[in-house]
């Protein structure tokens, strides 16, 4: 039997609404950051976070640790805390993994936010360079962009392609006939130096190695460090979403703000 229109209207109003929540959250742990750090950029803060000796980083770390045995090769249980944070992050994960929150960067590239695809980390430095069977690969910057070069090492007037681009864009280095002039062991060579340097390199969680990070049903396959930098990576990307106006209303985009507000929670009782 369906709902009177009262009933249905004071059904909707009782729904919990956690994006207020979510938002004042993200500014107390703003706050913290931003004061600890000393930097009011939020990329230092949250590198501060994810790499230099801080509350936050020493309460979580612990709480996110591989799958440990026993002398008996027993799966050693994770306490109460662990547990129950490792659950919010499952619970995260399932939602995003559900339905696409996207947030756009540099104004026209749109990411995905996901722990299946997360930055966390900056690429190579330019200029880098490779050498093989004779050849020296390099990637450098050159006249208000970047340069690709396959020269002879032993006669480096011998070059065998000058390939410029923007900045990092596969598609035009692929795209370029003096690419498709060299040979296929050739570009592939160029295309490992080019991609190493790429400015902002993409991990999947679940697709590395090691003993694993159980939370509850799911596994992580990656380092306690690389899921505590994804991690802060994910909220951080809801809360742009979310206040640059691009969170595109739905239940199910409103789902991921409930976790994501209980682990700012967790960060929180860090550093009070």
């Amino acid at each position: 039997m369906a709902l009177p229109p009262h009933a249905a209207d004071w059904m909707n109003r009782a729904e919990i609404d956690y994006i207020g929540p979510f938002v004042k959250a993200w500014a107390a742990f703003n706050a913290w950051y931003r004061h600890a750090s000393g930097s009011r950029k939020d990329r230092d803060g949250l590198r501060f976070v994810k790499t230099q000796p801080n509350p936050v980083r020493s309460g979580i770390m612990p709480l996110l640790r591989p799958m440990q045995r026993d002398g008996h090769g027993n799966i050693i249980p994770d306490g109460e805390p662990a547990q129950k944070l490792k659950l919010l992050i499952r619970d995260l994960h399932v939602c995003l993994d559900g339905f696409h929150i996207e947030v756009t960067r540099d104004e026209d590239v749109v990411e995905r936010i996901s722990f299946r695809s997360v930055c966390i980390s900056n690429g190579a430095a330019l200029p880098q360079s490779s050498d093989s069977y004779g050849l020296r690969y390099r990637v450098e910057k050159a006249n208000g962009g970047w340069q690709c070069t396959v020269k002879s090492i032993a006669n480096p007037a011998n070059v065998r392609a000058t390939i410029p681009t923007v900045g990092f864009d596969v598609d035009a280095l692929q795209a370029h006939e003096q690419f498709a002039a060299l040979s296929v062991a050739q570009r592939a060579t160029l295309l490992e130096v080019f991609n190493r340097c790429n400015p902002r390199p993409f991990t999947d969680l679940f697709a590395g190695g090691g003993a694993g990070i159980v939370a509850s049903d799911i596994t992580f396959r990656c380092s306690d460090q690389q899921l505590f930098e994804g991690l802060i990576e994910v909220i951080y990307g809801l809360r742009n979403t979310l206040l640059h106006g691009e969170l595109q209303p739905s239940p199910q985009a409103f789902a991921a703000y409930e976790p994501a507000y209980r682990i700012l929670l967790t960060f929180l009782g860090c550093v009070r």
